[in-house]
């Protein structure tokens, strides 16, 4: 009865002469205004007001509609792909953490989403406007280190393309914006003080023992501090000195197996054959005194409180890595097999540690200098004395 209902429609609205035929669209046509009309490859008539009033209705897959005069359209299919654009900053953020999820990234990446974006429309509250380009241009322009500025436009970068694919914004307001070259903040701590910090921890509880089994892992392994507590005990071979950074875990979303010591390897059997029974396969090695998730903020918390009192100012979670990755290249170690250990996603990433303190580029110069070698260094024999 609809269709019945529209072809009189169609009908009445019909010129009285006889409109000629032409042929629509190859390969299904599709209307740019975001309803999407798909035709079979039969000619329809060219009238122009009752083509239009298509749209408007819902016609059944299999309705065939004859024109006086015409010919047969078959098969209209009308789908409404229309999107409404999201009113208010935080919908777009929820829209954009929802989508990201749905591709894999990490949690962490996730909540540092929600901080950058949050945290620029709270400073500028009129910036979900047309002024969002001079407002996020004042906000990349602050006083700020190069690290911290790529660090807030890879956040940006694709939360505005969102917001532009979903209608918000008609172009990026981070377009344009290319990342500044930061150089690569390496700290080398001296192997005395890290003896310090584990003469300061104890292994006489369970924490203690856990903060001197997982300094001892990231400085063995350069395992990342995030992936270190998310590590189970079926991740872990104790006999093999291995552990597998599972992909689900693994910043780079690329899984990876890490080596490390039989001195760690004794900690670690220690710290896994002191856990209750009644934790599960699914608790973490590193976790709280309770069996829950420990957070790599208070893992960071605790290294600083036994640096304070070693008698050291400073002292992060990610200094372990650092130094791994130095004590690595000095023992002899390759840039390649340290870059594949480490996790990272090229080796350009790999070549800053090479840009070691002077006094290793120093030690290593003497040694391989070509002119060295050309002019030996005569030993001298020392004349004795008087008696």
């Amino acid at each position: 009865p609809e269709a019945d209902t529209l072809s009189a429609e169609l009908q009445a609205r019909m010129p009285p002469r006889k409109a000629k035929p032409i042929l629509p669209l190859k390969d299904d046509g599709v209307k740019a205004c975001g309803v999407v009309r798909k035709f079979e490859a039969w000619p329809m008539l060219k009238a122009k007001k009752s083509y239009s009033r298509c749209s408007k209705f819902a016609l059944s897959r299999m309705s065939k509609l004859t024109f006086k005069g015409g010919f047969a359209m078959k098969r209209v299919a009308i789908i409404d792909i229309r999107r409404k654009a999201p009113k208010t900053w935080e919908n777009a953020l929820d829209g954009f953490t929802l989508l990201r999820r749905s591709q894999g990234a990490a949690e962490r990446t996730i909540l540092d989403y929600e901080r950058s974006v949050t945290l620029f429309f709270r400073r500028f509250p009129t910036a979900w406007s047309s002024t969002c380009r001079d407002c996020f241009l004042r906000h990349m322009s602050q006083e700020m280190s190069p690290s911290t500025y790529n660090i807030r436009l890879k956040a940006f970068r694709p939360f505005f393309e969102y917001c532009v694919n979903e209608g918000a914004f008609s172009s990026s307001p981070a377009e344009g914006l290319k990342y500044r070259r930061a150089e690569p903040r390496i700290v080398d701590h001296s192997m005395d003080d890290i003896r310090k910090i584990l003469d300061a921890m104890g292994a006489e509880t369970f924490a203690t023992l856990r903060d001197s089994a997982l300094l001892l892992l990231q400085l063995d392994s350069g395992i990342r501090p995030s992936e270190a507590l998310q590590l189970r005990p079926s991740d872990m071979n104790v006999s093999d000195r291995s552990a597998i950074v599972r992909a689900a875990i693994a910043k780079t979303r690329k899984g990876r197996r890490v080596f490390f010591s039989e001195h760690t390897a004794a900690v670690l059997q220690k710290l896994v054959d002191v856990r209750p029974e009644e934790w599960g396969a699914d608790t973490p090695i590193f976790c709280t005194a309770y069996g829950t998730q420990w957070s790599t903020h208070a893992w960071s918390v605790n290294l600083r409180r036994y640096a304070e009192k070693a008698g050291l100012k400073r002292f992060s979670a990610y200094d372990l890595r650092h130094k791994h990755a130095l004590e690595y290249l000095r023992n002899g170690g390759d840039i390649m097999t340290l870059s594949a250990g480490m996790g990272h996603s090229s080796l350009e990433t790999t070549q800053g540690y090479l840009a070691l303190a002077s006094s290793d580029i120093r030690r290593v110069h003497e040694k391989a200098s070509p002119v060295q070698g050309l002019f030996p260094e005569k030993s001298k024999r020392t004349r004795a004395g008087k008696l």
